[in-house]
C-alpha cells in the first residue's frame, strides 16, 4: 500500500491529532517526523489547511499590530480565535 493510500485512510485520526500540534507546526518546533506527518495531512485536509494558513497570515500581522484597547478586548478576541479553532470540520468550503 503506497503512502497517499495509507495517509487518506488515516486522515481522520491524522485530523484530530493536527490539531493538537498546530502551534508547534507553524512555529516550526515540531520534530521532523511529526512535521512531515502534519505537512502531508495539510495537503489532503481542506480544513487543517486552512488552519495552518489562517495561523501562519495571524502570526505574520501580529509584529505590526497595536496593543489592544483593553484587556477585555484582548480577552474577548482570544476567546473567538479559540473558538473557531475547536469548532467540528465541515465538508462544506468555506467562502
Amino acid at each position: 500500500m503506497n503512502a497517499t493510500i495509507w495517509r487518506r485512510m488515516n486522515a481522520r485520526r491524522d485530523h484530530r491529532w493536527a490539531m493538537h500540534h498546530f502551534s508547534d507546526y507553524v512555529d516550526g518546533e515540531l520534530p521532523e517526523r511529526h512535521d512531515r506527518r502534519l505537512a502531508a495531512h495539510e495537503e489532503i485536509c481542506p480544513d487543517c489547511s486552512r488552519v495552518a494558513r489562517t495561523l501562519r497570515r495571524m502570526l505574520a500581522l501580529l509584529p505590526g499590530m497595536r496593543p489592544a484597547a483593553s484587556p477585555e478586548l484582548a480577552e474577548r478576541t482570544s476567546k473567538a480565535v479559540a473558538a473557531r479553532l475547536d469548532e467540528p470540520a465541515t465538508d462544506e468550503p468555506s467562502a
